[in-house]
């Protein structure tokens, strides 16, 4: 096997003489995979720099809302009311109100991309609430993947809608053996009031596995106080 040195010299033999134009021929011809390879690399890693000094690390909230055609994501004057009303700074976090979700767990989910990457989300505790039909929700809530709004790790922070507590019986008996509360209705808001993104209604359910209960009860705060 030649070394380096060897390859480089006798390259440069075999190209004496060449013209500018036979010796680009010459290279995309043996050499244009490795050309190819190169350049992706490279920019992959200029991109990755990019995104690395761009793009906040943190996430202030992340929110998914599934089965609405509804303007709810960055850019609306609902999103753009909940970040000024929560007070976060978008240089140093990422706010995400997903409303690109499109799946019914109450029916059959199995196969869709959109239901896989809620559960994901939820499992992988990125996601701190999800808003759906009732149906939903108590599907979801069963599996034990929404936090129980009367339990320990709700603390109270929602026991003002309570009247409003949508409940579900769990498939499993580790997480609790009666009814749990999983969701709130949210009828009578904006979000299915005067815009109907929901008009068969929609519950709100905060994920199990959520790093950012404050948030969570935030966001439902802004929901309820929002008229649009």
């Amino acid at each position: 096997m030649r070394s380096l040195p060897q390859w480089y010299r006798d390259e440069r033999e075999k190209l004496r003489g060449y013209g500018p134009r036979d010796v680009l021929k010459y290279v995309w011809q043996y050499y244009r995979l490795w050309i190819i390879g190169i350049g992706f690399i490279v920019g992959f890693a200029v991109y990755a720099v990019v995104i690395y000094v761009t793009v906040p690390g943190d996430i202030h909230f992340y929110g998914i809302c599934s089965n609405t055609y509804a303007r709810l994501g960055p850019g609306s004057d609902f999103y753009n009311g909940f970040v000024e009303a929560a007070g976060y700074d978008l240089k140093t976090g990422v706010v995400e109100i997903d409303s690109a979700n499109y799946c019914k767990p109450s029916v059959n989910a199995t196969g869709n991309t959109y239901y896989e990457k809620l559960i994901s989300m939820m499992d992988g505790g990125v996601d701190d609430m999800w808003i759906a039909g009732e149906e939903d929700v108590v599907a979801v809530g069963a599996t034990g993947r929404l936090m129980d709004l009367n339990g320990a790790a709700a603390d109270g922070r929602f026991s003002k809608y309570a009247d409003r507590f949508v409940y579900c019986t769990p498939l499993r008996d580790d997480y609790s053996a009666g009814p749990v509360a999983v969701g709130i209705d949210l009828a009578g808001t904006w979000l299915v009031g005067e815009y109907r993104p929901y008009p068969g209604g929609a519950v709100l359910g905060v994920n199990a596995a959520t790093k950012r209960p404050d948030q969570a009860a935030a966001f439902l705060d802004y929901v309820f106080g929002y008229e649009g």
